[in-house]
């Protein structure tokens, strides 16, 4: 009886079911077809619609020369990396600095961007990139800079005008500035240990970026401030004395050279040599063998 009951329902939904077919199929009879088929040429591969003219014949991005001249720096840009191209230079004729040293000063960030981006604003509001030795993020919404002593009290002074506060009190090694979840549970001691790891593994990746020859002078530094081992000052102040001839005869080359030679280039290298000042020396004598000297 029950089995009877099923075929009488599955029957019924049956029927339903062709009737509801019939209906559609209806339907699509009912669409009209259309009177003449889609020409081909309508529709143009991508490459011939590449090579079709533009509607903008006369847009700039066309102009190749126009684009190039936008590429090209304003004459503001030019003017301020002369001035500073020519101080960099004077600076080579003063006597050293009292004031030897270096030093991170800390800034507040909404976000992490790209240094690139970040060096990039810094120029517009007048920051001298070239005396910008080292940039990282040791923090959330934080950023490190990397500056001559020299180059302290005006750079303080840029960034005072544009009501940013310098970070003071903050400090790179201290557990407080670990966000990471995972190390809640821990220590004091055993975060603030974390942190200086990390500190050091921040400080020892700017040593691979920081050109020669301020490079020598900042790894003495690190060292005497201890952000360093004295191992790590050993493998690069020992590969630092080969190649004295070879900075030296470079220096004369491009003397020799045409002078029209790239701003960007020319201002770095300056205050690069210019912040090294007379802590060169001091790092040559750590690179000479015990041996030699006397």
């Amino acid at each position: 009886m029950k089995l009877c009951a099923t075929v009488e329902k599955l029957t019924s939904e049956l029927s339903q079911a062709r009737l509801e077919i019939q209906h559609l199929q209806a339907r699509i009879n009912s669409i009209p077809t259309p009177t003449t088929p889609a020409n081909a040429t309508e529709f143009p591969t991508p490459q011939e619609s590449h090579n079709r003219p533009t509607a903008y014949p006369d847009a700039p991005w066309h102009n190749t020369a126009r684009v190039n001249a936008l590429k090209q720096p304003s004459p503001q840009q030019r003017e301020q990396r002369r001035i500073q191209r020519e101080a960099a230079a004077a600076r080579i004729f003063h006597p050293p600095s009292l004031n030897q040293g270096f030093k991170y000063l800390y800034l507040p960030t909404k976000a992490r961007i790209p240094v690139g981006t970040l060096r990039t604003t810094l120029r517009k509001l007048g920051v001298n990139n070239a005396r910008l030795l080292d940039i990282h993020y040791p923090a959330r919404n934080t950023v490190a800079i990397l500056i001559h002593n020299d180059y302290e009290k005006e750079f303080t002074e840029l960034i005072h005008h544009h009501n940013i506060t310098i970070k003071a009190d903050f400090n790179p090694s201290s557990g407080e500035i670990l966000a990471d979840p995972k190390y809640s549970t821990m220590t004091q001691d055993e975060r603030d240990t974390i942190a200086t790891e990390l500190q050091t593994t921040r400080i020892e990746r700017a040593l691979q970026h920081i050109r020669a020859p301020v490079k020598f002078a900042v790894v003495r530094f690190f060292y005497e401030q201890q952000w360093i081992s004295k191992s790590k000052l050993d493998s690069i102040v020992n590969n630092h004395n080969p190649k004295l001839s070879f900075i030296f005869e470079q220096t004369e080359t491009t003397a020799e050279q045409d002078p029209t030679t790239t701003e960007t280039h020319d201002d770095t290298d300056m205050d690069m040599f210019d912040a090294s000042s007379t802590q060169f020396s001091h790092v040559i004598s750590a690179a000479t063998p015990p041996s030699s000297q006397h």
